[in-house]
This record gives C-alpha cells, structure tokens and sequence, in this order.
C-alpha cells in the first residue's frame, strides 16, 4: 500500500486558488501510481516517501518563478532543452514533452531519488494537462468548468495494466507522443460534447461531470503508461551515461529567513544538475549541503553552486571513468548579507539563453520590464528594499503579491525606487509584511537591460 501523506506543504498551499488548472493533478497521478505492476519495486528504489510526494510535484509547472520553500519550481522547469516557460494548452505544450521525459530518465540515472521525483514532476503535470478538455481543444471557452466540474474522488483505474511505450529511449518517446496524440484528440471530442452543456444559461452541473471524469480516468491511464516506462528504463540495472560518481559538499552562510532553502549545483554547458539535500542547519552560522551525481560521463566540468543570500560558487573538476571524487565547495555572503533576492546582480546565468537565470522580461511600451523569481515574506516583519543605481532611466519596484484567499480580495504593495528622483547611487526603501501579503517580487524597468540599469537589488529582513 502507498501511502499519501501532504508531504509538500508548500506547494500545497499554493494550489488553492490557482486559475486555470486541471483540479484533480494529485488525484489523476494517485491513480496511475496505484496500477504500477512495478510499484514495489520502483518504491525500493525511491523510497515511499519520495513517490508519495508525486501527487505535489505533478503541481510544479502551475507554480513557475515561486520559491516552494526548500526549492524553487524552476529548478526543474527550467532546463537546457526548454530553458523558457511555455503555455500548457494545446498547441504549444506540444514542445514540452520530449525535453521533459528525456530529463526524467536522467534525474533517475544520475540524481538522487528526492530530486528524480522531482524532476518527474513537469513530465507528469503536461501529460496530465492534454487530457484535460480545455486544454487540447484548441482556444476553448468555459476553461474553469471543462476541467474542475468532475468528482476527483471518483478517479481510479483500478485493474488497468499499464503499457510499456518502449523498450529503448527512442522507442518509448515515440509511443508517447503517439499516446499523447490519441489522448488529445480523446479529451477534444469530451470539450465539444461538453461544450454546449456548459454555455446554457444556467448549465446543470450534474449532465457535465460524467463527460469531464471520462477524461480523467484516461488521462489517469495514460500517466500510467507514462510512469510504468519512465520507471522500467530509467531504474533499469546497467550503465548510465557513464560510470563517474561526484560528490559536491557546499557550505553557505545560514539565511534567516528561509534556512531550509537547497543549493543547485549545475554542470555548466551539460544537461546535469542537482540540488543538495541540506545536512546541518545547526553548526555556528553556517549552513551545509550535498549533492550527488551518479553515472556522469568522464570528462571535464565547470560547476556553477547558488543559493539565495549568498554569492555563487565555481569549481572545476575532472572525473575518469569508474571515479569517485568529492569536492567541498564554499560560498560567501550576499552583499547585503541575508538577500533573499535570487541572483540579485544578474552574474548567475546556467541555461543556453540571454536572460540571466531566474528573471524574465517583458515589454511595456518603449520599457522592458525585468522581474524577479517570488520571495516568500513573513507577517510583521519589516524588508530592507534596495537597489544599487546605474541609470537615472531606471525605476525599481517591490510588489507585495496578495495571499490567495476564498472570498478575499486585496491589491498589491507597491513600493518604488525612481532613478530619476534620486542621485543617490545606492537607494533603499523599507515595506512591512502583514497576513495579507505573502510574497514579493522585484521589478525593473527602463528601456535598457536591467544589468545596465542597476548594479544589484535586494530585499533583507530588518526586524
């Protein structure tokens, strides 16, 4: 029997709300886990824990940009083969599902069985999304009702035998973008035989709800399939990529307000990367982390190591076939120290694009608007808000983002730094949490790059 503790808490509580979202992810993925005719076998591997947590991960691409508490969602959405958020309807989630089963085979060939889980999490949630019918219909109307009027405790597929999509990498692709076609074209013909249902002026929720649980059950069928074949090749005994184990122990000052917060280790201009398992959060002021790589390739790599309030870390190592090394590698302060701005001067950049790692940037007229990853802010505490000015163009703004609330509605805090208002290079501003506001976010504007715009931005906990 698996059990299905909340193991995730804080991606937990920001699924409540989420607009747009396929309702039953955890139930659709509980599901599927239930049929596997290796389950004992895949819950040896990862532990029981780690697989139960699945049913969360499947959560992970509804919550890009935000800080889940020991890890950011996009240390696994963004990836060199998709390095950029991209929509989760039909068509262009299309282009999801080869870079993500590719990276879940080699999580669970070279990670830990924490972060493999992890990183099965974007494969699952987008193999779950084209089920859903206003996903793969195309530019549907009622989204909300076409995918959350369904009784999730309905959905099981108990005595399903799940289906081996292949017995090598390139076969099993194959078969499930051939299953995923099927799925779509299932899920489209249950949105046009709902559809008429849904516009009636008062539509009777009870003559839709059977057509939606139609897409959950195959939808939960088809993640089955997924799981069995992502399990069956990627736990298989045998070689990895290679034979190479790597250690990387990291030491970083402890941050006051999230200690729990993992480091990412990446193996720049190769697919690897990991985040570390924190194994002491009690020595002095330091915090201390591991991460582990199994079946790398031999050859030499340039490591790039971050976490929030701290500096980033390099090292290079070379690693022989059949080799096990172990590198310490330590990070220094933030300058401010405590900063819980993630790559606050933009020098972080680990993915094959332009955009330094975790900010993206729109356009707003003649500006680009460059904004941070999602910081978590506690009630009544008091943040420093800073910034570091280059260019009297630039304008920074803190945005206290409402917590989601049933019944609730409540406007941004907005406190801002204007460059043309100050010839102090150095600016700060302080913004109060209160139970209303649960996370911040930075955002730069001017009509040049944010790195030509400020030298760094922080945000620090002041009392």
């Amino acid at each position: 029997m698996l059990r299905y503790a909340c193991l995730a808490v804080g991606i937990l509580g920001l699924v409540v709300g989420t607009a747009h979202a396929w309702g039953p992810h955890p139930q659709i993925t509980r599901a599927a886990l239930e049929v596997l005719p290796n389950l004992e076998e895949v819950k040896e591997k990862l532990g029981e824990s780690n697989l139960a947590a699945l049913q969360e991960y499947c959560w992970l691409p509804d919550h890009r940009g935000r800080d889940l508490g020991s890890f950011y969602a996009d240390d696994f959405l963004l990836i060199p083969d998709l390095p950029r958020h991209v929509g989760h309807v039909m068509p262009s989630v299309k282009v999801t599902f080869e870079p993500y089963f590719r990276h879940a085979l080699l999580a669970l060939r070279t990670e830990t069985p924490t972060n493999a889980c992890r990183q099965l999490g974007p494969l699952v949630h987008f193999v779950e999304d084209v089920g859903a019918p206003p996903h793969a219909k195309e530019n549907c109307p009622h989204h909300g009702e076409l995918e959350n009027w369904v009784k999730a405790e309905l959905i099981s597929i108990k005595g399903y035998q799940p289906k081996l999509l292949g017995h090598t990498d390139e076969e099993a692709l194959a078969g499930l973008l051939k299953r995923i076609e099927r799925l779509v074209e299932f899920s489209k013909e249950r949105a046009e035989r709902a559809l008429p249902l849904v516009s009636q002026p008062n539509p009777d929720r009870s003559q839709v709800e059977p057509i939606i649980l139609e897409s959950a059950l195959e939808t939960a069928r088809v993640t089955a399939d997924v799981l069995y074949t992502v399990f069956t090749l990627g736990l298989k005994p045998g070689p990895g990529p290679g034979s190479a184990h790597l250690t990387v122990l990291v030491s970083a000052p402890k941050l006051m307000e999230n200690n729990d917060q993992e480091a990412r280790v990446v193996l720049l201009g190769s697919p690897y990367s990991t985040l570390t398992q924190v194994q002491s959060t009690n020595t002095t002021d330091q915090w201390l982390g591991k991460a582990e790589f199994h079946n790398l390739p031999a050859g030499a790599y340039e490591l790039a190591v971050y976490r929030p309030g701290a500096l980033p870390g390099k090292a290079s190592v070379t690693l022989a076939d059949g080799e096990a090394k172990q590198i310490e590698i330590p990070l220094l302060p933030s300058d401010p120290p405590q900063n819980l701005v993630y790559n606050p001067d933009f020098t972080l950049r680990t993915l094959p694009i332009e955009t330094p790692d975790r900010w993206t940037v729109t356009t707003n007229g003649p500006n680009k608007v460059w904004t941070s990853a999602t910081m978590v802010i506690k009630p009544g505490t008091t943040y420093r808000c800073g910034a570091a000015l280059k260019s009297s163009n630039a304008t920074v703004t803190f945005i206290a983002q409402p917590a989601q609330k049933p019944g609730k509605t409540v406007a941004p805090v907005r406190v801002s730094i204007n460059g043309a208002q100050t010839d102090q290079k150095h600016y700060e501003v302080e913004l109060t949490a209160d139970e209303d506001h649960s996370t911040l976010v930075v955002q730069i504007s001017g009509t040049d790059d944010a790195p030509n715009l400020i030298e760094k931005v922080w945000v620090i906990p002041a009392r």
